[in-house]
């Protein structure tokens, strides 16, 4: 496997390859991911919920389904990912998906210029594995938002901080993940509760 020092552009556009024509199983984009490692799963997967995708109902769901299998394998220290096969199964749009990522393409651009590896201590193995555990709590919180519009950005901003911390080896990323997932948690609550769920 790749180590996690691939520039995020460099991620989006294989996902990009995978995406094919007329339609992707969800096998082959993750699959994509699992070359280059934990990181880009969990920069990328996340940010995909904040373009059009995103927007179409059960894919937040979908998306945190998918990551909370990819962080339980991490969490168990499985060098690849693994997901079941009527989630591999799962066909979206190559068309939805390629136009995600052109709307991720500038984004992923402006991303690989600013961030590099700093404060590392803090992205090291203790780190990583207390962020798994913080992005699962994060996740279990992404299906009951999905009734709240927008409400599922907060969590998923928050996993990609991390994933970029993890992808970058940025320790300063890292603890901002820590303090916007209280964050996020907090919006989430207010939200759900402001809309009668």
């Amino acid at each position: 496997m790749k180590e996690e020092n691939g520039a995020l552009t460099d991620v989006v556009a294989e996902l990009e390859r995978a995406a094919g024509d007329g339609e992707v199983e969800v096998g082959h984009l993750i699959d994509a991911l699992d070359e280059r490692g934990y990181g880009p799963a969990l920069a990328v997967l996340p940010l995909i919920e904040l373009t059009p995708l995103g927007g179409i109902p059960g894919v937040p769901t979908l998306l945190a389904l998918t990551l909370a299998i990819i962080v339980i394998r991490l969490l168990m220290g499985y060098d690849h990912f693994w997901a079941p096969d009527w989630l591999r199964r799962r066909k979206l749009s190559s068309e939805r998906v390629k136009k995600s990522l052109e709307w991720l393409k500038p984004i992923s651009h402006r991303i690989d210029a600013k961030l590099h590896e700093r404060l590392s201590r803090f992205a090291g193995p203790a780190a990583r594995k207390a962020a798994a555990i913080v992005i699962l709590g994060l996740l279990l919180i992404v299906p009951p938002l999905e009734v709240v519009p927008f409400a599922t950005s907060g969590p998923m901003i928050v996993i990609a901080v991390f994933g970029l911390g993890l992808l970058y080896r940025d320790g300063l990323l890292m603890l901002l993940g820590f303090i916007g997932s209280v964050a996020a948690v907090g919006a989430g609550i207010w939200g759900f509760t402001a809309s009668g769920g």
